[in-house]
């Protein structure tokens, strides 16, 4: 009686090498999509939104506005830039100084709780700054304009701009 009679066969051992190259193969491929996924990125960053400045010249023209509005509008930007850079001054220190005691093997909670809670009481007293600053800008405005220039400051949050 033969091994083919008998119901007994030789182990096929050709599907386990098989398997590892389909397994290799889609390692290697899986890994040359990433390498070129990063590589894309790094030479196609992505585009930023426009700066600060080319919004605010954009909302000034599409606001169309007069030149008593105009004014108003060149000081309220100033009111931002100024109020801006003096949060930023003021937030800063307190920020770094919160990672820094991050850092730290024996970090103190109380401290980074106080340092970041300090920068945003900062932060929450310009946006009370920058609201009134709104509020005034906007009273010199139609309701057409301020409906446009709330629809223009809301257009930067939304979350496919970020």
């Amino acid at each position: 009686m033969s091994a083919t009679a008998a119901g007994t066969t030789a182990p096929v051992t050709r599907s386990r090498p098989r398997l590892v190259l389909v397994l290799l193969a889609l390692s290697v491929a899986l890994n040359l999509f990433f390498v070129a996924g990063a590589a894309w990125i790094r030479l196609h960053p992505r585009a930023e939104g426009p700066g600060l400045e080319q919004r605010y010249q954009r909302m000034a023209a599409e606001l169309d506005l007069d030149a008593q509005q105009r004014g108003a509008f060149d000081r309220y930007v100033a009111a931002m830039r100024s109020r801006m850079a003096t949060m930023r001054e003021q937030v800063a220190p307190l920020m770094g100084g919160a990672w820094e005691e991050i850092v730290k093997p024996q970090a103190d909670a109380a401290q980074v709780n106080r340092l970041f809670d300090e920068a945003a009481e900062q932060r929450r007293q310009f946006q009370r700054e920058v609201t009134t600053q709104t509020l005034a800008f906007l009273a010199v405005l139609s309701p057409a304009q301020r409906a446009k220039f709330v629809a223009i400051a809301r257009e930067r949050r939304t979350p496919s701009s970020r």
